[in-house]
């Protein structure tokens, strides 16, 4: 078990310097940021439990947006609960369809997680039209293709991965 913890803090380690990316280049389109970023977390997020095969990773999906919210790329407190749900399902779904077509899904719950998370909490809170269209925009289709994208990568990654350190 204490392997599997070490595995789990690297890659919140890895996961934490990518969304770092934004702070350190903050030339870097909104856009795409958003895409590169968020490809380069669910690749990581996927790979944490594909690596361990523990239902802990799920604890990546629940820290990563505390440091989004504290980036300012969170832009409300009651976003990081939504947020960390649809990561940990997202992570715990792909865990659990490594080796099934269903696997695809796992972006298309995750994207219905942050949608209607999103439009709870722009109902609890009264939000700018402006903020609310952003951050709907956010939690929609990107977590679809951003999650796609990191599972293709996560595929290519740990096929490196389990012939070398695995």
């Amino acid at each position: 078990m204490q392997r599997v913890w070490i595995k789990l803090a690297m890659f919140l380690a890895v996961a934490l310097v990518f969304q770092s990316i934004r702070l350190i280049m903050p030339m870097i389109p909104g856009p795409v940021n958003m895409f590169l970023i968020g490809s380069l977390l669910n690749t990581v997020m996927v790979l944490s439990i594909w690596c361990t095969n523990s239902r802990w990773a799920g604890i990546i999906g629940i820290i990563l947006p505390l440091g989004a919210f504290m980036q300012g790329q969170l832009p409300v407190v009651l976003m990081i609960p939504v947020v960390a749900l649809g990561n940990a399902v997202y992570i715990l779904l792909s865990g659990r369809w490594q080796q099934s077509r269903l696997l695809y899904l796992s972006p298309f719950v995750k994207a219905l997680i942050l949608y209607a998370g999103t439009l709870s909490v722009i109902h609890i809170i009264d939000l700018p039209a402006p903020v609310s269209g952003m951050i709907l925009l956010m939690m929609s289709w990107p977590q679809i293709v951003t999650g796609t994208i990191g599972l293709l990568l996560a595929k290519r990654v740990f096929k490196y991965l389990e012939n070398t350190i695995l």
